[in-house]
């Protein structure tokens, strides 16, 4: 009730109470009014969510599973080890759960992209590591990707000419788990061997690089074409040591053979093999 009506003194405090009841009854009404409305709004909103997961749980449904991007899996075993099959709801898979099975079981596989595209297809994106190196641990050899990750263990050589894949020898090896990246004793060693590794990979010559030796650590060698052993020193300026190396190679005859010091891009020398 506002003021000027509360003290005119025309109205008797009887009035002043019934109208003061009065506007509360018509204030409390109005709050119920918009209550109620708001609970209808909200009940509106669940029932349409309701329908709408109905909908999806009776009628999205995976009809076709595509996959893309796979080499050395078929189509077959990723979806089956994804353990999502035809039938199942749209929206009901775990891709998460569906990535990790099939990265736990095909090592060679990197990651795994799921897309829901509808109303009934579902997506495999695959990537691929590539064999890039070989270790040899306790008589057993280790396939290994360029980031270091173990992609196989075999007790076969697996160079041949149609796979020239490289040899790769470390020291102080903490663990070789397929599947996993390698560790070894010391957290920096691993720094060490990926820059080095990254800087080599970046270079043209690293087509032609046989083998790698870093199991000292700033005696690094590579053997260039099974033809010279190059002595790089540490991890640093490994592109331009790289660069160096070749231009003195290649002023020899293919046929020639030796080793190469070019640690010291300054002064660098060769001895050929008689």
């Amino acid at each position: 009730m506002d003021r000027e009506t509360y003290n005119n003194p025309k109205m008797s405090n009887a009035e002043i109470v019934n109208r003061d009841t009065l506007e509360r009854l018509k204030a409390k009404k109005r709050y119920k009014t918009i209550f109620r409305r708001i609970n209808y709004i909200l009940l509106s909103i669940v029932l349409c969510f309701i329908f709408i997961i109905i909908c999806m749980s009776l009628f999205l449904k995976i009809e076709h599973i595509e996959v893309k991007g796979n080499e050395r899996y078929t189509k077959e075993q990723l979806i089956e080890e994804s353990g999502i099959s035809v039938g199942q709801n749209l929206y009901a898979i775990n891709k998460k759960t569906a990535k990790s099975f099939i990265i736990s079981e095909y090592p060679y596989v990197s990651d795994v992209v799921i897309r829901r595209k509808l109303p009934s297809t579902l997506n495999f994106k695959i990537s691929e590591d590539k064999p890039k190196y070989f270790t040899e641990i306790c008589g057993e050899y280790y396939i290994l990707s360029d980031s270091l990750r173990v992609l196989e263990r075999t007790t076969e050589l697996p160079v041949s000419e149609e796979n020239p894949i490289t040899k790769i020898m470390f020291s102080e090896i903490k663990s070789a788990i397929v599947g996993e990246t390698m560790t070894f004793v010391k957290d920096i060693t691993f720094d060490y061997i990926h820059n080095f590794i990254q800087a080599l990979n970046e270079h043209e010559a690293s087509e032609k690089i046989t083998a790698i030796n870093l199991t000292k650590k700033y005696n690094i060698y590579v053997t260039y074409e099974d033809r010279f052993k190059i002595y790089l020193g540490d991890n640093t300026e490994t592109g331009m040591k790289l660069t160096f190396a070749e231009l003195m190679i290649n002023t020899f005859d293919v046929s020639q053979r030796g080793e190469v010091d070019a640690h010291d891009i300054t002064v660098g020398s060769v001895i050929l093999d008689n």
